[in-house]
């Protein structure tokens, strides 16, 4: 069943040229795609593509000036319904920082909870579960400013699940992150989507984390350029980099030493046996 469809949306932005003048930068056109509930689809692109756009549309920051997007079964537009669409649709954005609101992370993560009228004793349960959720519990009476940066990140993720959504889009969520903290993040998000059934939407530039989905999707030009599982996608290496973008590092490596494999090649387990069952063949 899907939970997100757009059918036919366009959407435009109002910038200026270099000269100040109005201009319409159109982003998508006639732009067709779903979301099947329960699932974790990666988006990819570069700057510009569209991707960032898409996840603004699905709920209700930006709405579309053509076609329909549904959320859910309900119809995303500027009315009463948007707020059942955010519901059931939760961001999280780039910079944890700009997320975070309270002092006391067990009230940051309380902030949205509160807001759609939660009762307090069903609050506070949530929001013990939400931490508890993201590994982030024995840290609920700390000040959000001592954390590190993944660690704000699952705060600012622990804040939307809180609120009991059926998908979480995460734009660019690691893209300020170390590794530790980039590892943190995308452990928490494939526990809520195979644990807790949360329909995961992830927009990133790493391929490592993208390889983490059931589903890839490229962009360019507000246009789907391809659409598959990450085997699928990224064993046309040459197609990756004509979009201006790059394979999983494994994927690079084996490419670049020439070795054949029946599967494609997505991450480092699966980049060493490949390596090891190689060498033992070529010492045979």
């Amino acid at each position: 069943m899907d939970l997100i469809k757009f059918d036919n949306v366009s959407f435009s932005y109002e910038t200026e040229d270099e000269n100040g003048n109005p201009k319409t930068e159109k982003v998508l056109e006639n732009f067709n795609f779903s979301i099947e509930e329960g699932s974790f689809v990666a988006i990819l692109g570069h700057n510009g593509s569209g991707k960032s756009t898409v996840a603004k549309l699905t709920n209700g920051i930006l709405f579309a000036d053509e076609g329909t997007v549904t959320v859910d079964s309900i119809l995303a537009r500027d009315d009463d319904t948007i707020y059942d669409i955010r519901k059931t649709v939760g961001m999280v954005f780039q910079n944890p920082d700009n997320q975070i609101v309270s002092s006391i992370v067990e009230e940051d993560v309380a902030f949205g909870v509160e807001n759609i009228g939660i009762p307090s004793d069903e609050c506070r349960k949530r929001v013990d579960e939400a931490l508890k959720t993201v590994g982030m519990y024995e840290y609920r009476l700390r000040t959000p400013s001592k954390l590190s940066g993944g660690q704000k990140q699952r705060v600012a993720v622990a804040g939307i699940i809180a609120m009991k959504p059926k998908c979480i889009v995460l734009d660019e969520p690691t893209a300020m992150l170390d590794p530790s903290g980039r590892k943190e993040v995308i452990d928490t998000v494939m526990k809520l989507n195979r644990e807790e059934g949360i329909t995961i939407v992830l927009i990133t530039h790493y391929m490592d984390e993208a390889v983490k989905a059931d589903r890839v999707v490229v962009m360019d030009d507000g246009k789907i350029k391809l659409d598959g599982t990450p085997e699928q996608v990224f064993s046309d290496t040459n197609k990756i980099k004509s979009l201006s973008l790059e394979v999983p590092q494994s994927t690079e490596l084996v490419s670049r030493l020439g070795i054949s494999s029946e599967k494609t090649v997505l991450n480092f387990d699966q980049c060493a046996d490949l390596l090891y069952k190689y060498l033992q063949k070529d010492n045979s």
